[in-house]
This record gives C-alpha cells, structure tokens and sequence, in this order.
C-alpha cells in the first residue's frame, strides 16, 4: 500500500508530461495521427493559438503553427510558397511562379474552402467582401494582404504574409536579391543611364509602378513611364491584369491597355527585355526573341542594332511577390553580367547592322 503512494506522484507526473507533449506536438500530429475535427484534435487546435493582424487590420486567431493554408487570387501562391510549399493544400486556380505543386483546387464557395480544413485562407483585397464575410462566419481565418503597385508595397506584402509562418526565409530571400543586383550595378553607377523597356509583340509594351521601380534600380530609365493610355475600367498600370489576357479571358482591351509598337519605335530604347516563358520554354522562348529582333520595322531602334535584347521570365515579373525581385536580379545580370552566370541560357542576339 505504501509502494502505491509512493509511485503516484510519479504517475501523475507521467501523464502530465504526456499531455504537454501531445500539446506540444498537436500542429504535426493534427490531421497525420489524431484527426483534426475529432474532439481531441480540437483540444490540442485550441491550446496552440495565437492571434495576428492582416493588412486591413482585422486580428484573427491562427494556429500557433499554420500548416494548411488555401490561396486565393494571382501571386498569391508565391507569397505563401516562399514559407515553404507543404503549407498549401488548394488554391482556386490563379497564375503563379513558384515550383509549388498544389493537388487541390477550390471554388470560391465556403463550401468548396471548408472541405480542406484550412488553418487560414489567404487572399488580395480584390476578393469579393461577400466571400471573405461568409468564410469568416464560417470559422474559417481569412489573411488579406493589399495588392499595391510599388516594390515596396511588394516586400511589405511579402514580409507581412510571412508572419503566419513565423518565418523570414522571405525576407532573406528579397534582402539577398536586392544585394546581387547592387553588386551587378554598383561598378556603372556613374554610367549614363540606358532606356529600358519592356516589350512582347503579342501583347505589346508593358508599364507599371512596380516595372517603372525595378529599372531604376537596375540603374536605367523607364522608357514606357510616360505612356498615356486609353482605360477603359481598368488600371492599365498593372500588371496582373495581363493574366486575364493569359488565360485566355481578358477583361479589358490589351490594345487599349498596353504601349504598342508605335511607341517603342518613338522611344528608340536602349535595351529591350522580352516577357517570355524563359527558362521553362527553352528553347521556344527564342521565337519570341526573334520576332523583336527580326521585325523590319524595328530595325532602326537602338536596341535592336546593338543586340540588347533579352529574354525575361513572364511569370516572375507579374508574380507582384519576391519573385520580382528575383527577375529584377536577371535584368541586371543581363545587364551587367559575364553572360554564363550559373541557371540560364543566353541567347546570343545578333546585331541588323
């Protein structure tokens, strides 16, 4: 009887040490071993929490640990996937950059959202208010982040983002872009600045607050930041509604909405970046390439005499998240490169005259 006395307060202590630990382990066990809806999955749901603010300043209470996350709106995969890509378990669809492979895809219906039991949706202040409204009755955590045009808005987006996830691999990744591209151009500082657009002949010139950021970074003139365009209910400045055109469902005229070939050949750039499937389309990207460098109406531009033309991926400069900054990094490797850094493939432009 005496031995049972003794050994109880170690008992307890065992139990009590198992339930910290089950308490501590909950975000990898939920949904693995013990199932997520289940009442002990709530119980152990409940006792990781912690409360964060999205950028319309509405708090919501998040696991401590967020691992299922469901993305709304173009880009917004690569926000979350620079947290690291098993955190998202759907998306509805939307253009992004990443090398995320995501199995789920979701209407935008809470019934739709609700089935993968997300810890958090996150999404653009473009989503309709009904939506987040009703997800947010429904339990459901709703992050929205604001879509601004400005790289600055684009880190701050990306860092606040970041923070479901506790994580600054975000942060180090923009930080080490911005370095790379200094490196590139510190030594032409005091270079006269060349004029820099950015042109496909599919879709004709492009222009934005954030394009207009990245070349003067690169040390260059934005030559499309004067452009006057007709808008028809539409911000021609921005880029993300070029992926409506992509997807084959424009929502505006992209005659109306974008520079033309009229106005590359009055701004006589210097350089000439072509938005293409760079890298993941190779060796077909050339076709785009050639069908700048070969057109007999732009032989008389500077760019093309000279042989500055060069390919630039698509989907990293409408990503409007870090992977800009990573596209920024190869307009000025492009630039200011010894031609054979490591990851790409030039294309040798050869000179008209």
């Amino acid at each position: 009887m005496f031995k049972k006395w003794v050994l109880l307060p170690y008992v307890v202590l065992g139990i009590c040490l198992a339930i910290g630990l089950l308490i501590g382990m909950a975000p990898d066990l939920l949904g693995d071993v013990i199932p997520r809806h289940g009442v002990i999955g709530r119980m152990l749901a409940s006792a990781n929490q912690r409360k964060i603010e999205d950028s319309q300043h509405t708090v919501m209470v998040v696991p401590d640990y967020v691992r299922r996350v469901v993305t709304l709106g173009a880009g917004t995969v690569d926000l979350v996937s620079v947290a690291g890509e098993p955190y998202i378990v759907a998306t509805d669809g939307s253009p992004y950059s990443s090398g995320a492979v995501i199995n789920g895809r979701v209407q935008p219906t809470v019934e739709s959202i609700q089935s993968y039991e997300p810890d958090v949706v996150v999404a653009p202040d473009t989503t309709p208010p009904g939506l987040v409204a009703s997800l947010r009755a429904a339990g459901i955590p709703v992050f929205i982040y604001t879509m601004k045009d400005s790289l600055k808005d684009i880190s701050l987006n990306t860092k606040q983002v970041a923070k479901l996830f506790n994580s600054t691999s975000a942060e180090s990744s923009i930080n080490s872009s911005v370095m790379n591209v200094k490196k590139q151009v510190e030594p032409h500082k005091n270079d006269v600045k060349p004029v820099i657009v950015l042109y496909n002949p599919t879709h004709g010139l492009y222009r934005s607050g954030v394009l207009r950021d990245m070349i003067e970074m690169i040390h260059g003139i934005d030559g499309a930041g004067n452009l006057k365009i007709i808008e028809r209910g539409k911000d021609p400045n921005v880029l993300s509604d070029v992926w409506d055109y992509r997807a084959s469902s424009p929502t505006f005229n992209m005659q109306e909405n974008m520079g033309t070939k009229v106005d590359l050949i009055r701004i006589n750039p210097d350089v000439i970046f072509v938005p293409t499937r760079y890298i993941d389309k190779l060796p077909d990207y050339k076709e785009d390439l050639n069908a700048v460098i070969k057109d007999p109406e732009l032989q008389n531009v500077t760019a093309i005499k000279k042989g500055h033309v060069y390919p630039i991926h698509e989907m990293h400069i409408m990503s409007y998240s870090s992977w800009m900054y990573f596209g920024m990094q190869q307009m000025s490797k492009w630039l200011y490169g010894d031609w054979s850094y490591d990851n790409f493939v030039k294309y040798q432009s050869v000179p008209a005259n």
